[in-house]
């Protein structure tokens, strides 16, 4: 499998792994199944990404957090992607709709547990579609909806790199 995988801090005891899809054909039977909880994973939407370490930042400052907003881990992921404290239009614009074709979907491990690997590896095994690599991530990106959503000024995108420019904002949101 050719995903891309990180341990997070490590008082989470947690490994990130994502895998990057096109054309898939089955988003819908997904999104069910993770709103029923029977797929422990999120999905986002690629092309708001524009870098894999935009997912770390968001992950470790949902399992580091005190406090959790949204109902699960998952939720919360979306929830801290956004710049957004509205619960409802963070997850509707990181999360993926029935219409989707184009995914990342983000496990988390337990490190060393062999049925987690094994769970991710079910997981991204359900997708139907096609693997990309994660270096192809930017590619799929929409810098104009990146920026729109993170409201990063034209002096702020010639002058600052894209990624540090939206880590801060994941980073400082309360």
């Amino acid at each position: 499998m050719a995903y891309y995988a990180v341990e997070l801090d490590p008082s989470t005891g947690k490994t990130l792994k994502m895998q990057l899809y096109e054309n898939v054909k089955n988003t819908i039977d997904l999104r069910k199944q993770i709103m029923n909880g029977e797929l422990q994973c999120t999905i986002i939407k690629p092309e708001l990404i524009c870098d894999p370490f935009q997912v770390v930042i968001a992950a470790n400052k949902t399992l580091t957090s005190k406090k959790r907003t949204t109902k699960s881990i998952f939720t919360e992921m979306l929830y801290n992607l956004s710049p957004s404290s509205n619960i409802s239009q963070s997850l509707l614009k990181f999360g993926v709709d029935d219409k989707s074709t184009s995914l990342l979907v983000v496990t988390l491990e337990n490190n060393g547990s062999k049925s987690d690997l094994e769970m991710s590896d079910n997981i991204f095994a359900l997708v139907k579609g096609n693997i990309l690599d994660i270096s192809e991530l930017g590619c799929t990106s929409d810098i104009h909806a990146i920026r729109k959503i993170y409201k990063i000024s034209d002096a702020e995108y010639h002058n600052v790199d894209l990624l540090d420019s939206v880590v801060s904002r994941i980073a400082v949101k309360e």
